[in-house]
């Protein structure tokens, strides 16, 4: 919830002020919040903290995201937005390992405050990339176009899905095939997302992400319907590879097309949306499976995805479907 808010209140400044100040302050907030969670005796202090921590991941995530979107040219943005990507992708599979690790050699303490060095490793990382010169210091009025909210439209929708699978998949798995279905599912990521962003900046983003779309839809209905171990890493290998591999950097690259100077504007509203969307499909779809089991809650998620991409190819109109740099060509400043 403090992450949401923050992408809100903060869009329009990342957009005035520059991403450096921001992505750097919400590193730093993040790591400091998190140094102190072994300080937290009580509920109370416990959620403080964790609120901290959101305003932190909420700053340093959308002002990283629009920093990669103005440092990569516009007619490889696809390209750089999904090797960008992989990033996450690797630090989730190797993440609950590594923090288990530490949990058990230190206690929780070790694994939170090896999270916040990690998080001062990545700001230091950070220090060397300059702002880029048309951010920098320009009192920009720029708004979001509306069309640009088409694309987060469509996240939100395909995204209710992916709620539902991290909150009702470890239940209905157990830990040992949940851990299965997530590693086949981050691999396949890493094995997709390499060459889709550049097939989305040569032949348009809808072209790419649909397909990815549908593909991930017959992964989710796979997923609740899976009889066995192979049916259901098959089901995981099209998840990842059409919703996160194919679709999500075209639809990170088709908003940064349409949002012109308003890009820190523009990747809150996105971000904003995938919150949501896991935060909505959890709470939404529990009370699906609490009545009607897996498969349904899987056959309505998959629902939301199909309707994503009908979406898509009913209102995204030319520019969707067009090269970015013949279809949204980028002012000379932002070069």
């Amino acid at each position: 919830m403090t992450a949401l808010a923050t992408r809100a209140a903060f869009a329009r400044a990342l957009d005035r002020k520059g991403r450096r100040p921001f992505a750097l302050g919400g590193l730093a907030l993040f790591a400091a919040a998190t140094a102190l969670l072994p300080l937290a005796g009580s509920l109370v202090p416990l959620l403080l903290v964790r609120g901290v921590q959101g305003i932190g991941w909420g700053l340093a995530t959308t002002a990283i995201a629009s920093l990669v979107a103005d440092l990569a040219p516009a007619e490889r943005r696809g390209e750089a937005i999904g090797v960008w990507g992989l990033a996450p992708t690797v630090a989730m599979a190797l993440g609950p390992a590594a923090g288990g690790t530490l949990s058990r050699l230190g206690g929780p303490a070790t694994a939170f405050l090896g999270t916040a060095l990690l998080f001062l490793l990545a700001l230091g990382l950070l220090l060397p990339v300059a702002e880029p010169r048309h951010a920098a210091g320009q009192a920009r009025t720029a708004s979001l176009p509306a069309g640009a909210l088409l694309p987060c439209a469509v996240l939100f929708l395909s995204s209710l899905s992916y709620g539902a699978i991290l909150a009702f998949v470890p239940v209905e798995l157990g830990p040992r095939r949940t851990g299965a279905y997530f590693l086949l599912y981050a691999v396949s990521i890493l094995v997709v997302r390499p060459f889709a962003g550049r097939l989305s900046d040569r032949h348009g983003r809808v072209a790419v992400a649909v397909p990815g779309l549908l593909l991930g839809a017959a992964g989710v209905v796979g997923t609740g319907l899976a009889r066995g171990p192979l049916s259901l890493a098959a089901a995981a290998v099209l998840y990842g590879a059409g919703m996160a591999g194919l679709s999500f950097p075209a639809l990170v690259a088709w908003t940064v097309d349409l949002a012109g100077e308003a890009r820190g504007t523009a990747m809150a509203a996105f971000y904003g949306a995938y919150d949501l969307a896991i935060a909505l499909g959890a709470f939404a779809l529990g009370a699906l499976y609490e009545r009607h089991g897996f498969a349904a809650l899987n056959l309505a998620g998959a629902a939301g995805v199909v309707a994503a991409s009908l979406l898509a190819l009913a209102f995204s109109g030319a520019a969707g479907r067009r090269r970015p740099d013949i279809g949204n060509p980028e002012p000379p400043r932002a070069r």
